[in-house]
């Protein structure tokens, strides 16, 4: 069915070219050239915006990493748990 339509509007717009002396054609050709040019624009720009998101995230995996290994270990007391319910702030576990 859908070569059917295709070849219906192929041999539409060959007939339009015919009687217009190609003028018709030409104009299909300079759209469907502008159309090629945006969409190498576009994908240039894709790909530079994801080399610049890799080369990003590259880096803030290596800051990552050196602000692991710099930070000091906290003693167990400061990070426990209060020892009995009495010891814990009102609300529960809502901060």
């Amino acid at each position: 069915m859908a070569d059917l339509k295709d070849s219906r509007a192929q041999s539409r717009l060959e007939k339009a070219a015919r009687e217009t002396g190609g003028n018709a054609g030409l104009h299909y050709e300079v759209e469907a050239k502008a159309v090629r040019e945006k969409i190498a624009r576009l994908r240039a720009l894709r790909m530079a915006k994801e080399s610049a998101d890799k080369s990003a995230a590259v880096s803030e995996d290596a800051k990552r990493t050196k602000s692991v290994t710099k930070r000091s270990v906290k003693s167990t007391a400061e990070s426990a748990p209060p020892a009995s319910p009495v010891d814990q702030p009102k609300g529960g576990l809502r901060h």
